[in-house]
């Protein structure tokens, strides 16, 4: 299996949290299943096609500000209702994204995104990416202690009970239940750069940079 690593840029975004209706609140980082999401558009997936992958998610952003939108719902059948709506949204977003697939589907990712001539998304349709580095990645170590130069979601196998963070149970891959989506879930721990010392067997790639998959 190979690993991509990706630096991206977003000068806005809103990961819209699930069940915020009233307010739309955003995840300090891009859930694992908006990030997979993002990866099988660059694939060109067929709906309902998915291609086995795992992810690492780490970033850092500016600020975090207000905006409003015009929120249209039914009200029974016919009546269609408005109302303005909070959007928290961050700006100027600096990602870093380990994929790790097949070889063909990481040979796949790179030669769409280098010869692509669409832009992509991560989070709402409007929250353009802009990929600033693409690169695989040749040589992983291994290192306790080492201290996280980004925020990042850290797995929950990597918590000896010491990880200090936010909790957050993210979305990753579902499935069709009676035409619904089940969602597979997985505990992280939203931690802040600089913050981490205290973590155990952390892989790392050739410039450094740490390595969370969610998947162990």
């Amino acid at each position: 299996m190979k690993i991509l690593k990706l630096k991206l840029f977003q000068e806005t975004a809103c990961y819209k949290k699930p069940f915020a209706f009233k307010v739309a609140e955003t995840y300090p980082l891009p859930p694992y299943s908006t990030v997979i999401g993002m990866f099988h558009k660059i694939l060109g997936a067929d709906s309902g096609e998915y291609y086995p992958m795992n992810i690492s998610v780490q970033g850092e952003y500016e600020s975090i500000f207000s905006n409003y939108q015009n929120l249209r719902m039914f009200k029974g059948k016919d009546e269609v209702t408005a109302m303005p709506r909070n959007v928290h949204q961050l700006l100027n977003v600096h990602l870093l994204i380990h994929v790790k697939a097949e070889d063909d589907v990481i040979d796949k990712i790179y030669n769409n995104i280098i010869n692509g001539v669409e832009t992509f998304t991560l989070g709402r349709n409007e929250d353009l990416v802009r990929v600033e580095q693409i690169k695989y990645v040749n040589e992983i170590t291994k290192a306790d202690g080492d201290i996280n130069k980004y925020n990042a979601y850290v797995p929950m196998y990597y918590d000896d009970g010491f990880l200090e963070g936010i909790n957050y149970r993210l979305n990753t891959t579902y499935t069709i239940v009676n035409d619904l989506r089940k969602w597979n879930k997985v505990d992280v721990k939203y931690i802040e750069k600089h913050t981490s010392n205290k973590l155990d067997e952390v892989e790392i790639d050739e410039d450094g940079d740490n390595m969370f998959f969610y998947e162990k």
